[in-house]
């Protein structure tokens, strides 16, 4: 049975000191100030998985016990979270657009790409090595339980949306009526909870941080190496798709996509590897990714599904 720092400390280190090299290298090519830097990681990297470690209380009781793990399985979780990001996010996205190029069918077709290589193979993997759907899956949702955790954590997600974020902005140009929202912000979560919530959930916590926790036998460096990699699994998009430009660097570095992912993506991942490790339920990270996830894509949700109304 894991707990949550094990008997070797240790292993926390090596996600610190990455982390710390990564925030120097942008701080010395003037691409982050440490002001920014050290905001994202009190807000994001401290402040939400303290608010979701609270929240779950109750709900981190009777969790499952893990399934040791054998090396060859762990290199095998490593090795397909390393090609995905390259040859999916990296390659894969970039061949897609160019082939489907016009809206719905371009979501569509990127939507159904996600789920066979974020949620159908890597289940099919773990099944290879004998894991069933009752080693990651508790499929159960409890309001007394897990509602606190999904309200608070999501509340809290929306407001720094609203705050810092440009999902009200963006959605206020088009000027939808009433009418178009009422239907738009309940189909956007549903799509929202599939498209991000079930495919980024399934890869980075049921199926890559689930098995390092059972590696280290312990929460804790699961859960920082876990986020290291979600984090590091955006750089060949930054580097090879030029995702880099929405993030206001013309022309991007292998060195400055590593660094950036690890400073300003990595921390983000850490709400939701509390709540992993706390409840193991997916399907209440699956409802909080979709809420989240919402209002930031509500504008290009809308125009893609009704551009003719505005």
């Amino acid at each position: 049975m894991t707990t949550w720092f094990g008997v070797r400390p240790v292993w926390i280190a090596g996600p610190l000191l990455l982390y710390a090299a990564a925030v120097a290298m942008l701080y010395s090519e003037g691409e982050m100030g440490v002001a920014e830097a050290g905001f994202v990681l009190l807000v994001m990297g401290v402040g939400l998985p303290l608010l979701a470690y609270a929240l779950t209380t109750k709900a981190s009781r009777g969790r499952p016990v893990r399934a040791p793990i054998a090396p060859n399985e762990m290199v095998a979780v490593l090795g397909y979270v390393a090609l995905f990001a390259v040859f999916v996010l990296g390659f894969g996205f970039t061949l897609l657009n160019s082939a489907v190029s016009t809206e719905p069918a371009q979501t569509v077709a990127k939507t159904v790409a996600k789920l066979v290589t974020m949620v159908l193979l890597p289940v099919l993997l773990l099944r290879h090595f004998g894991r069933t759907r009752a080693d990651w899956l508790k499929p159960w949702f409890s309001l007394r339980l897990h509602v606190p955790a999904l309200l608070g954590v999501g509340a809290a997600l929306m407001l720094i949306q609203i705050l810092l974020g440009r999902g009200l902005q963006t959605l206020s140009e088009l000027h939808p009526d009433p009418s178009t929202l009422a239907w738009a912000i309940p189909a956007c979560f549903a799509w929202m909870s599939i498209e991000a919530g079930l495919c980024e959930e399934v890869l980075f916590r049921a199926f890559l941080q689930d098995r390092l926790a059972a590696w280290f036998e312990a929460e804790a460096p699961a859960l920082l190496w876990g986020a290291l990699l979600f984090g590091l699994a955006h750089a060949p998009g930054l580097y090879l798709r030029g995702a880099a430009q929405m993030e206001g660097v013309t022309e991007a570095t292998i060195s400055w996509a590593i660094s950036y992912s690890v400073v300003m993506i990595a921390p983000v991942g850490l709400a939701f590897g509390v709540l992993w490790a706390r409840t193991r339920n997916l399907w209440l990270l699956v409802a909080l990714h979709g809420l989240t996830d919402t209002l930031p894509n509500l504008a290009s949700f809308v125009a893609a599904l009704r551009p003719a109304n505005f």
